[in-house]
């Protein structure tokens, strides 16, 4: 598990690097906004329409309308979403093990299973009843 997060890290750390974007920042961008959004595309694509979508990209444009400061902002959600992890110190995991777990395994199943369901399974839809 640590090896994963670390591994994790210095990928976001990297992004952090390339893009002048601080790492709390860049962290909110891809777990609060890219992953989402890349969910709501292969949702769409399973079920051959758009609108999903386009209500994220509507909702995620209006929301970053009303941020007046997004690095304020990004320190505010990724110090929430970093207490969150730390509450599951309760039944025996810790921050990297409930990080790993909550967000980098449980987004990759779900990847797996949009992926698999958009590009390589037959629809209901396509089937002649």
């Amino acid at each position: 598990m640590k090896k994963l997060f670390e591994i994790t890290y210095e990928i976001l750390m990297f992004l952090s690097r390339v893009t002048s974007f601080s790492y709390k920042e860049i962290n909110i961008i891809v777990w609060f906004l890219l992953i989402p959004l890349s969910w709501a595309f292969l949702i769409d694509k399973i079920y051959k329409f758009n609108y999903i979508k386009i209500i994220s990209i509507i909702t995620i444009a209006i929301t970053l309308l009303f941020i007046k400061d997004f690095t304020l902002f990004s320190n505010w959600l990724f110090d929430i979403s970093a207490d969150f992890l730390r509450s599951f110190d309760f039944i025996g995991s810790n921050y990297v093990m409930s990080s790993v777990i909550i967000c980098v395994l449980i987004p990759i199943v779900i990847y797996f299973v949009l992926i698999k369901k958009a590009f390589f399974l037959k629809h209901n839809s396509n089937r002649k009843t």
